[in-house]
């Protein structure tokens, strides 16, 4: 599962690996062979573009460019549908993402070879709705689209949470409640504090638990 830019991580993770039976793309990129987030979003604009700081480092002897939020484009931009008191916390503990992570172009595309499954949110103003739209349809995924901004993991993360069991082939009468899928209010004070990217990776450790759990209750 990949959200954001976490979804080129999985196109390119995926591939070749028969271990990967289903991909589940959260409001993320999916790009194909040649494509890199940048032309991606130069065919999709959207607020991001006016969000962002670039902030020049080096290590090592190497250089590069991280990218940040502007703390005051966290709520509009970023995270519309959660409090301003947490989207504020977001931006006070965000990780920066490397321009790498949106230039690089991929070299090859899993969603061509394994079946996938996309949530769209209908407010995203950091990857356009209509690209991830087009994304899925060009994959033929199996989509589902729901009334959330670009963190759709925190402020809904019983939706999340079910796209991910639909992935796994989990039957409807064997998913937990929404109730039991666990505090809405936790799940957000977690990825918060994880900051911006680590939300992405905390998702991603929550489906590998998760799939745990549905292994050892099949045995």
């Amino acid at each position: 599962m990949g959200h954001s830019y976490g979804g080129s991580v999985i196109s390119s993770a995926a591939a070749g690996n028969p271990r990967v039976k289903s991909l589940v793309y959260v409001s993320a990129l999916m790009p194909d062979v040649g494509e890199s987030g940048m032309s991606l979003a130069a065919r999709f604009p959207t607020e991001l573009g006016t969000a962002t700081r670039s902030v020049p480092y080096q290590e090592s002897g190497r250089s590069g460019t991280d990218l940040y939020l502007k703390r005051d484009k966290v709520h509009q931009v970023f995270a519309a549908d959660l409090p301003v008191s947490e989207a504020n916390l977001l931006g006070a503990t965000q990780r920066p993402a490397a321009t790498t992570a949106f230039s690089e172009k991929a070299k090859v595309a899993a969603w061509k070879h394994i079946p996938s499954w996309a949530l769209v949110g209908r407010q995203d103003k950091t990857i356009s709705p209509d690209q991830e739209r087009f994304q899925a349809k060009r994959a033929g995924s199996h989509t589902v689209e729901i009334n959330s901004s670009h963190v759709s993991l925190i402020a809904h993360p019983a939706a999340v949470a079910d796209l991910i069991l639909q992935a796994a082939g989990t039957p409807s009468s064997a998913r937990p409640s929404r109730a039991a899928a666990g505090s809405a209010n936790g799940v957000r004070a977690k990825a918060a504090l994880a900051g911006f990217t680590g939300a992405s990776l905390a998702a991603g450790t929550g489906a590998v638990l998760l799939g745990r759990r549905l292994r050892r209750t099949r045995r």
